[in-house]
């Protein structure tokens, strides 16, 4: 089945300093998801690892991504892969805009979670742990 979603028709979790909206899910019968998240400088999730494979598509300005303690910066234009279970964090060094693609997993749910139930300024980190970890997200130090 095809599944067609408009940016506009999607929930908007504010989580982290960021916008993330889901466009694709496993609720919507999809075994990968889609994001859209839009940041401000400075946001971004603490280090962090899961059991499925994410992507990052980067469409404006500059994040940097770490992935197992090796930085890279991503541009318009860039993609960065993590390997499922790799440690990885990153941070918005300007204004962003990218897409964020992970398999396997059920990030949405986690994200809709997060969103209605951890307070977020300023963000409640162990209660982010807590619920990260409900759903086999580790929060690494």
């Amino acid at each position: 089945m095809t599944h067609v979603t408009a940016l506009e028709n999607t929930e908007d979790h504010f989580i982290l300093g960021e916008s993330l909206r889901p466009l694709l899910t496993v609720a919507m019968g999809s075994s990968v998801e889609v994001f859209d998240l839009r940041g401000l400088a400075g946001s971004g999730p603490p280090p962090h690892w899961h059991p499925w494979e994410e992507i990052h598509v980067m469409l404006d300005g500059e994040v940097e991504v770490t992935v197992d303690g090796e930085p890279h910066v991503l541009r318009k234009g860039n993609v960065a892969h993590v390997p499922a279970g790799a440690v990885h964090s990153y941070r918005n060094l300007t204004e962003a805009h990218f897409l964020t693609i992970v398999t396997k997993g059920n990030a949405a749910r986690f994200f809709a979670q997060v969103a209605s139930e951890v307070k977020m300024s300023p963000p409640d980190i162990p209660a982010l742990a807590r619920v990260a970890s409900d759903h086999g997200i580790t929060m690494v130090e």
